[in-house]
């Protein structure tokens, strides 16, 4: 925001905070008197809405035992520290966490934020999970209560010095006297490092609070009960006294982490997640404004605190309290969302200012900071639309959950929104109906249905997981009314409606179950098979369906933001785990060697190093083929933009059925011409690790960086991740075939000893060195594995050019391949595998990325790009011919009337009304080539790849419908005061590029 906007806002702001009179409403802004009587009146009709008060009735029964003073004592202010790690320190020169005081880095195995305060139990107290030691050793609790001023805060420098012993050792001649002592501000080691046990306890704290005003605020709208509204409406008028002051920054310059994206500001924390904490402020401040009517035992404990207590406000009416939320709660979220002090991920402010503006709901105010929400100088919704969201619902974030975040805040905020009457100038939904795809976003990335990938920072080394949530996919049919949506809630529900779209809050809460019951319950289940999510960057193959069925998913988005530099890294997804995992989400999300030079960096991927150099931050790669049939599918994409300079840098990777045990392997074919050093990194699951064909010397000492590098040690001359790489084992003289083979170890996920799971890799190129080693992901999220086995093929030379080509296997107990081997004459862009099963078929794979036809010794011959023959007992079973014109040979011919290209004469330019896109072609009309792709040629930042809904003719042209989608991009400057907003629009593409039609023929014995 401008400088001039700011002080412009804030002289409205300041001139509207100047007015003597306050705002005397009943009902918050949301929580509306005809929203909590249909609420209440649903607790009493449904046996849900009675199960439903009756749980927050007991929640809250804990709070309302509590009396008024130990709730108002709950909040303190600005003294008091506050940070989110014990010994985390940003400016420290020595290692950035010690992990706990007597144990050390055994906590880590705990997770990012190990210590659970027991805040009843034992106040003022950690207790390490790995050792049980508790600290601090003294007794903060009567140090605290020496310390409060006269405003009834904590101050330390008012404290009782003496009560700061260990009082295990209360002799102060004994050497561990002081030992884990903390006064609020840590406690200093013999290193002169902090262990801040106080300032951690009080961050979870404030989560406490929260959980009170949440608890009390649910039971007061289920029941109508003032009482909770008093006891709420206690903690909100102390937090309204003390949140004016509050500011993370003096805590921050300290060293010391809160989660403030490095900006070093905040309020209570780290800009980021203050705006969780403010929404929770404003959304239980409307709950409970009503209830705060007419309570005199609430206005007469305020008035005796102002007595007994130096406090900011006046006290002992509504008016006075509802002034006092008003100015120190509600407006400071609003002054801070303008000074970037209440300040997160996209979403997150514009939701936070959006409810504290409905629970202020007073004019002109709610509509300056709703404006805000939406101005291109303040919350940028519209911008944020436009220039951040892919056709897929996903945001410029790579990994899923940073990615779902967005859609899922600004749904809640468009929720906020529909049927308020304080605020009509937008309508999130109507505007932007291309956001309507974010509502499947998660439900379609996820592999068979079950396993959302570990790309970037998400989830864990080898999480088998999903984001999938039916309400939200639910919510999504109620906006869009699309019945795909309605299906797929239902199948994620369980193939069940209960509970689907329900509103609480209105006459009729289940309207939309029983729409979504109706169009779903007849649908069956979730259609086999893979897709291209080409917006995201994702493409998925798939081969049999749930847990038993087996998928592989390639990376080729975002290298950005949450993203690692992982371009065309790929994972498989078999016997219901991920065999080639991803780290995850790193051990801490900040500048430190195990993030930056491993977990970050592109050599722990699954993926191809070039030049010793990470790749290149980007939007996405492009997809040129993807093509998936029953027990047969195959994708090539493009990451040539993730190292700039290079000629080729693609990974074409097949999924082929296995005939027997649903299972299936992998090929994968990755080609790279350019640069003089190419390393390609793989591995498997945690376990044992057997090769054949190798000839493996152990290095003495050191890492993959050099012998006398040590494990860990931070970049200086080397290439980023390899001293990470450590137990390293070369053949300096490899053949080119090898085989290895990874034993899943008992306890990885699911899996037990009696599953016997391997992942087997043929590899057959020849490279100059291979090597073995292990290699850590993080270690401080539980069910982690301890390492991960790499392997390292290496190539250089100048100007080089290199075709990874390996075949990999996924099996139980027995492989099912008995060889594998290349036919072709070793020409990079002509390929040719012969797979032989054990149970007597052989599979021929041809790739093709040449000008002229292939043709094999054995026979086999091809004009197209990519074929597949599999024969059994020496007699042709099936043939697959993708973008050619015929395959033939073993016994058959196939013909192919070859891909279809052309050029977009037409298509739309809005952000509504769908992606249509018209053609310079006849094509099959109607839903012929509905699940086909369409891959328009683009120079753009995104991926310009779309799914055919179907297809109308126009004349001479076709008119292809790619669904709800845009093609918009993002805004250029305008160039002039008249250009319409239309022609300030970028696209994924241009009007005039050249498409095509990937096209396949297959041929299936009949039996």
């Amino acid at each position: 925001m401008s400088f001039k906007h700011y002080s412009k806002l804030l002289i409205i702001f300041l001139a509207i905070l100047g007015r003597p009179a306050f705002a005397q409403r009943t009902h918050g802004g949301f929580y509306t008197q005809e929203k909590l009587s249909n609420l209440q009146n649903n607790c009493n009709k449904y046996e849900w809405g009675k199960t439903l008060k009756s749980s927050a009735i007991s929640k809250a029964a804990f709070w309302i035992s509590k009396s008024d003073e130990e709730l108002w004592t709950m909040v303190q202010g600005q003294n008091l520290p506050r940070t989110i790690d014990v010994t985390f320190d940003r400016v420290t020169k020595g290692p950035k966490i010690l992990g706990c005081l007597k144990c050390g880095l055994d906590l880590l195995k705990y997770g990012n934020y190990p210590y659970e305060p027991e805040f009843e139990k034992k106040p003022w107290k950690l207790t390490c999970p790995s050792c049980k030691s508790v600290f601090p050793t003294n007794d903060f609790g009567k140090f605290f209560k020496s310390a409060i001023d006269e405003t009834g805060q904590f101050d330390a420098s008012k404290g009782d010095k003496s009560l700061l012993f260990n009082t295990d050792h209360p002799d102060p001649k004994d050497p561990l006297h002081k030992f884990g002592v903390d006064d609020g501000f840590g406690y200093i080691d013999q290193n002169g490092r902090s262990h801040k046990f106080i300032a951690y306890y009080n961050w979870k704290h404030w989560d406490y609070i929260n959980k009170a005003l949440t608890e009390l605020g649910d039971a007061y709208i289920y029941t109508g009960n003032k009482l909770y509204a008093r006891k709420a409406a206690i903690i909100l008028d102390r937090l309204a006294d003390v949140y004016p002051a509050m500011d993370w920054n003096p805590y921050a310059v300290r060293g010391w982490y809160g989660s403030d994206g490095g900006m070093l500001i905040g309020k209570i924390g780290g800009n980021i997640w203050e705006t969780q904490l403010v929404r929770v402020f404003a959304d239980n401040y409307d709950k409970i404004l009503s209830g705060t009517v007419d309570n005199p035992e609430l206005y007469s404990f305020l008035r005796k605190q102002s007595q007994k207590y130096k406090l900011p406000s006046a006290k002992g009416t509504r008016q006075l309290f509802v002034q006092n939320v008003d100015n120190g709660v509600l407006r400071e979220i609003y002054k801070g969302a303008l000074s970037k002090k209440v300040r997160g991920n996209q979403g997150m402010h514009q939701l936070a200012l959006t409810m504290a503006a409905q629970a202020l709901d007073t004019q002109p105010e709610t509509t300056i900071w709703i404006d805000w929400v939406f101005s291109p100088d303040g919350g940028n919704i519209s911008g944020q639309m436009i220039n951040n969201l892919d056709h897929d619902g996903t945001t410029e974030e790579g990994a899923p959950g940073y990615t779902f975040m967005w859609g899922r805040l600004i749904t809640d905020l468009a929720d906020r929104l529909e049927g308020y009457k304080g605020y009509t100038k937008h309508n999130i939904m109507q505007e932007f109906p291309q956001f309507g795809t974010t509502f499947i976003a998660a439900y379609r990335m996820s592999a068979l249905g079950k396993a959302l990938p570990n790309i970037g920072d998400a989830g864990s080394t080898g999480y088998v997981g999903n984001s999938i949530d039916p309400k939200f996919i639910a919510k999504g049919y109620g906006y869009t009314g699309n019945p795909e949506y309605a299906k797929a809630a239902y199948r994620g529900n369980r193939n069940s409606a209960e509970g689907l779209g329900r509103d609480i809050f209105a006459a009729d809460p289940d309207r939309l179950a029983k729409e979504i019951k109706k169009i779903a319950e007849h649908a069956g289940p979730r259609p086999e098979g893979g897709y291209l999510m080409s917006g995201f960057g994702l493409a998925i193959l798939e081969n049999g369906k749930g847990t038993s069925g087996i998928a592989l998913t390639n990376n080729y988005g975002r290298t950005m933001k949450h993203a690692h530099p992982d371009m065309l890294n790929f994972d498989l997804f078999a016997f219901g785990n991920w065999l080639a995992p991803d780290h995850g989400y790193p051990e801490f999300a900040t500048a430190m060697p195990s993030n930056n030079d491993w977990t970050g960096s592109t050599i722990s991927h699954n993926t191809v190093f070039v030049d010793e150099k990470p790749q290149k931050e980007i939007w996405s790669g492009y997809s040129r083929v993807f093509k998936q049939l029953k027990g047969f599918g195959v994708f090539e994409l493009d990451g040539e933009k993730a190292y700039p300079g290079l000629d080729t840098y693609k990974r074409t990777m097949f999924l082929i059925d296995a005939g027997a045990d649903s299972n299936a392997y992998v090929i994968d074919l990755f080609q790279i011409k350019g640069g003089k050093d190419h390393v390609y990194s793989f591995h498997g699951p945690p376990g044992e690790i057997s090769t054949t064909g190798l000839s493996l010397i152990a290095q003495k000492e050191g890492t993959y960086a050099g012998e006398h590098i040590s494990k860990g040690t931070g970049v200086n001359g080397f290439p980023r991740g390899y001293s990470f790489l450590y137990n390293v084992r070369k053949d300096l003289s490899p053949p080119g075939q090898f085989m290895i083979d990874w034993k899943a170890e008992a306890g990885y996920r699911t899996l037990k000893a009696e599953d016997n799971v391997h992942l087997r890799m043929y590899s057959l190129t020849q490279s100059d060195d291979i090597a073995l080693a292990d290699g850590d992901p993080p270690q401080n999220k539980p069910g982690n594995p301890k390492k991960l086995g790499y392997v390292l093929m290496h190539k250089k030379g100048s100007d080089l050019s290199s075709n990874f080509v390996s075949v990999i296997e996924p099996y139980k107990h027995k492989p099912f391949i008995r060889s594998v081997k290349r036919l072709d004459t070793g020409n990079d862009k002509q390929i040719a595998l012969e797979v032989e099963h054990t149970n007597g078929s052989t599979d021929y794979i041809l790739y093709n990325a040449g000008s002229s036809g292939m043709k094999l010794i054995n026979g086999i011959s091809m004009d197209g790009a990519i074929g597949y023959i599999r024969t059994s007992a020496g007699k042709p079973a099936k043939a697959i011919l993708v973008n050619g014109t015929s395959l033939s040979g073993q016994g058959l011919n196939v013909k192919s009337p070859g891909q279809i290209s052309g050029k977009v004469v037409d298509m739309n330019k809005e952000t509504s009304g769908g992606g249509w896109i018209v053609v310079d072609q006849k094509l099959p009309e109607g839903e012929m080539l509905k699940g086909e792709q369409i891959f328009v040629s683009t120079n753009g930042d995104r991926d310009a790849s779309y799914t055919i809904v179907d297809v109308k003719r126009e004349g001479e042209f076709s008119r292809i419908n790619c669904g709800p989608i845009s093609f918009v991009s993002g805004m250029k400057p305008a160039t002039g005061e008249s250009a319409s907003e239309t022609n300030n629009y970028l696209y994924d593409f241009e009007q005039g590029a050249a498409f095509n039609l990937s096209s396949h023929h297959e041929w299936t014995l009949i039996k």
